[in-house]
């Protein structure tokens, strides 16, 4: 998964329970499990806190938080938790998302990157797939 080092996020997009994280070469990241970003001061906005208002003026758009603090910056290195399956992406700026793996059954998260395509199945194993 080397190709991720030097992408930037095109895009992210929440359809109804799936979110999906596109790369400025189309490549992508797609969940329907928890994913939170976390930037030098702690925890900017998870998954869970999409469209809650926390007594704010107005509810949290994970969306804008994730753009705003991501912006442009590539993505410098990632990592895969052993034993997890979790992937962290690590962008310039000292921001990271990390894609949680919180099932022993379920998928965590896929990625498709041309005819290529990782999936975190249940457990933390990795299965690849070749289209």
């Amino acid at each position: 998964m080397t190709w991720l080092v030097g992408r930037t996020l095109r895009s992210v997009e929440k359809i109804d329970y799936s979110w999906c994280f596109v790369l400025d070469d189309g490549s992508s990241i797609a969940t329907e499990s928890p994913w939170r970003l976390v930037a030098a001061k702690g925890i900017v906005v998870t998954s869970e806190d999409d469209g809650h208002p926390f007594g704010l003026l107005a509810p949290v758009n994970a969306v804008d938080r994730v753009t705003n603090t991501v912006g442009h910056n590539p993505i410098n290195r990632f990592e895969l938790r052993e034993g997890t399956g979790d992937l962290v992406l690590h962008f310039a700026g000292d921001a990271s998302i990390e894609f949680l793996n919180l099932s022993c059954g379920y998928e965590g998260w896929r990625t498709v990157h041309g005819q290529q395509e990782v999936i975190c199945m249940g457990g933390g194993r990795l299965a690849t797939v070749t289209q």
